[in-house]
């Protein structure tokens, strides 16, 4: 009887699959690199920051038909340049500054502002039929007890309740306009450090000689916070929300906190936010207004990021603090900025007298 044959058969070996995916794993890798190099010469940048635009079309230099050492027939060399220029609003057509009223306004600044102020005017407005309240200055903190979230988890939230107050205020017939610092917002930048901008040198809060920081106006959560802030006060019932320090710091040593090829200059920086707020005002049906100083008007060299005639396309009414030496400069600026004389989108901020002005707001 024949024995039965033994076969010996060796284990089955997976290393090879293992060494496949190893592979490619690393031709991934160096694929993607490859392309996010590649990718860099689509790069655009306009009023909205940076994007791919694969449509873009690049001048090609002239080039001999016949190849060079190590080149293939037909190849045209790109010359592939990143440019970062200043937009063109010029074509920006919005909303801003319809159906507006004139307005005679009385300014009630933060320092000032509580329950027996308030009260105060609700009994008599005298001349006056417009109430300007500082809610929120310089230093950050706000002036009413807010519901936004931010507030609290922050600890810059006020104690003033403005419900009761503005019931009065409104059935008195007072326009209401709520004025807060956007941009300039020390205690914010200081206790939530990624929306600051920053100092690209020591990657802290960038300052100026009077310790004043600022938010970023790219940061998505900075753009947040404020449009919860101007809603609330819509909700409330404010009737128009006036902005002041739509600014960006002139310095060398500016940083944003989305990375960027090219370092924004402080107009493009601050036009972006104001274009993206007007947006948001649209949406809310909200009044939006904002301060330009007076300096931009005079020809300050000082880049502070503020350009008159995007104001006026962003903005319903544009602000300015003036005195009397400087009032019909002051106000022919903001005219040639507007593209015309109004008795309601050009507001004058004077301290003591009423000016010869339409609408205006008296400290």
């Amino acid at each position: 009887m024949p024995r039965p044959r033994m076969v010996y058969r060796g284990k089955r070996k997976y290393s090879w699959i293992i060494t496949l995916l190893a592979m490619i794993f690393v031709v991934f890798i160096a694929l993607s690199i490859w392309l996010f190099y590649y990718l860099q010469k689509f790069i655009v940048y306009d009023k909205d920051g940076l994007h791919l635009d694969l449509s873009v079309h690049r001048e090609m230099l002239s080039a001999s038909d016949q190849p060079e050492a190590g080149r293939p027939a037909g190849f045209q060399p790109i010359d592939v340049e990143i440019v970062v220029e200043q937009p063109d609003y010029s074509t920006v057509v919005t909303n801003a500054g319809r159906d507006l009223q004139e307005m005679h306004a009385v300014y009630l600044p933060a320092a000032d502002l509580n329950e027996t102020a308030l009260k105060f005017y609700a009994a008599d407005m005298g001349d006056f039929d417009a109430l300007v309240l500082e809610l929120k200055a310089r230093d950050g903190f706000l002036r009413w007890h807010s519901s936004v979230p931010t507030a609290d988890s922050y600890a810059v939230n006020g104690s003033l309740e403005l419900a009761e107050h503005i019931a009065l205020l409104k059935e008195k017939g007072v326009y209401l306009v709520a004025q807060i610092s956007a941009l300039s917002d020390s205690v914010m930048a200081e206790r939530n450090v990624p929306i600051a901008l920053k100092n690209s040198l020591t990657g802290l809060p960038l300052t100026d000689a009077d310790g004043s920081a600022w938010l970023d106006p790219y940061n998505d959560s900075t753009r947040a916070y404020l449009l919860d802030l101007i809603t609330e006060l819509h909700t409330m019932g404010f009737d128009e929300v006036l902005l002041t320090d739509m600014t960006c710091p002139n310095s060398e040593y500016l940083q944003f906190s989305k990375q960027m090829t090219q370092t924004p200059d402080a107009v493009i920086a601050v036009s972006s936010l104001a274009l993206w707020l007007r947006e948001q005002a649209d949406a809310l049906g909200v009044r939006l207004s904002a301060a330009i100083r007076s300096d931009v008007l005079r020809g300050s060299e000082d880049n502070v990021g503020q350009d008159p005639v995007l104001f006026f396309k962003a903005f319903d009414r544009v602000a300015v603090e003036t005195d009397f030496d400087y009032f019909a400069s002051d106000i022919a600026a903001l005219q040639t900025a507007l593209g015309g004389e109004s008795g309601t989108r050009i507001v004058p901020v004077t301290t003591d007298y009423i000016p010869e002005q339409d609408s205006y707001i008296v400290k």
